[in-house]
């Protein structure tokens, strides 16, 4: 009998996907508090985190593991998110139920 790890790691192999996160059942409202404001606004880590409602390591960690929405590197210690970027990849999170996530996704949240 596998284990619950052993199945992830089976269906996601060596590459990380997308996962769903408690932020995910927010992204729609998340989107809507940014509607009248410009799409190239560069925001820093700490923005971000306060309008997503996540901390500044979660995003960190995101930039690391492959998740989370685009950023600009500007210099060593220097990380920016459009916010065009931002609202793009909540869209992609955005759904009305379960079944329309990603098959991935949906056998991580099975399992």
């Amino acid at each position: 009998m596998k284990t619950n790890q052993a199945r992830k790691k089976e269906l996601l192999g060596s590459a990380t996907a997308p996962r769903r996160h408690n932020l995910d059942r927010r992204a729609s409202k998340i989107a809507d508090e940014a509607k009248n404001k410009s799409n190239d606004e560069l925001l820093t880590t700490k923005q971000l985190a306060e309008w997503f409602g996540v901390s500044e390591q979660w995003l960190e960690i995101g930039r690391g593991k492959n998740y989370g929405p685009k950023f600009i590197h500007l210099a060593p210690k220097v990380v920016r998110y459009r916010r065009g970027d931002c609202l793009a990849w909540l869209e992609r999170r955005t759904f009305a139920c379960t079944t329309e996530y990603p098959p991935v996704v949906r056998a991580q949240v099975d399992a």
